[in-house]
């Protein structure tokens, strides 16, 4: 959990101690080497594990390997980020030595936005099917700004395999804002969303799922999303910038992931930037054949990224796949 002050700190706690460490940075240095690390990702390209250094060595020496003792080889690991630290992907960060490679081959991260989403305690509702999924998406474009996505139909077709025979699928011109509230969300397991996203930084709970046009316009707004009640296990928005924008005290990076948690999600895979979508497509199969499997989102988000680094070539670059992390939230009442 790390918190900002008049300087930073981090406190580890595991199931044998708590511990707090004083960070050497400042904020105004975590802000720069956030923009930095950023752009060599998204802007360049950069593979960072293929260079001599970058603002992401800096990152994981100074924040990260303070409290890497004791964390053993594929440990899950739940960060609560503060401040520029939720606008980064902490298992993108290259890790030196001997062999540089990503955090990621590491551990298994999880993103709490706030300590205020991981204590919450909700009541699930009854009714929900665990292993149904609703899936919506491959809209009709009604703005130029948001054009067709040439692969969501190949990812629409790659989860409803995974889950077949258990899914409720809305595609094309069903794929609606009211076909969502229509379709009583709170029943599934799962509910994903192949799409684009808005992020608005002003407002963030504006941000919007772009879905085809019906009575009401063609936007979801987070803060609709907010308002209705959910017990899934899984949400997923597999679209740009999905996890948000703007940062709050207490209450993390607020956009589409901090709604579905607020309205009682269990996990989110969100977006922190542009997003490819035929990477993507392969991706999400990967990820959700292992969710089918029986596998964790976590662990099945984290195997799909570690093949993708496997196979080589430029999706094993950190732009294709680090924009998606899993976000956890609230503690739900059986």
């Amino acid at each position: 959990f790390y918190w900002i002050g008049t300087r930073w700190y981090v406190w580890q706690v595991t199931k044998d101690r708590d511990r707090l460490v004083p960070l050497p940075v400042t904020a105004s240095q975590v802000d720069a080497l956030v923009q930095a690390f950023q752009r060599s990702l998204v802007t360049s390209l950069a593979d960072p594990v293929n260079s001599a250094s970058s603002p992401g060595d800096e990152i994981y020496t100074k924040l990260v390997a303070p409290v890497t003792e004791g964390i053993p080889a594929d440990a899950r690991v739940v960060i609560v980020p503060d401040g520029a630290l939720a606008r980064i992907n902490f298992e993108s960060l290259p890790v030196p030595g001997p062999t540089r490679h990503y955090w990621l081959e590491d551990v298994e991260v999880a993103i709490a936005p706030s300590l205020g989403t991981l204590s919450a305690r909700v009541q699930r509702r009854g009714g929900k099917q665990s292993d149904s999924v609703l899936l919506i998406g491959d809209p009709v474009s009604s703005d130029p700004s948001f054009p067709q996505l040439r692969y969501a139909s190949a990812e629409m077709n790659a989860v409803s395999k995974a889950f077949a025979g258990r899914t409720a699928v809305y595609r094309a011109d069903q794929a609606t804002p009211g076909r969502y509230r229509e379709a009583m969300p709170e029943q599934f397991g799962v509910v994903h969303f192949t799409a684009h996203a808005a992020a608005n930084a002003e407002s963030p709970l504006d941000s919007a799922v772009i879905l085809s046009k019906d009575g009401s316009g063609y936007k979801l707004y987070a803060r609709d999303v907010a308002d209705h009640p959910l017990s899934a296990d899984l949400v997923t928005i597999s679209a740009c910038r999905s996890a948000g924008e703007r940062t709050y005290a207490g209450e993390g990076l607020v956009g589409f992931a901090w709604a579905f948690l607020r309205a009682g999600a269990q996990r989110v895979i969100a977006g922190l930037w542009d997003v490819d979508d035929r990477s993507t497509a392969d991706l999400m199969g990967h990820v959700y054949t292992d969710i089918a499997q029986g596998r964790s989102p976590s662990a099945a988000l984290r195997a799909a990224k570690l093949a993708m680094i496997g196979r080589g070539g430029a999706a094993a670059k950190p732009y294709y796949w680090a924009p998606f992390q899993v976000f956890i939230g609230s503690r739900v009442i059986p």
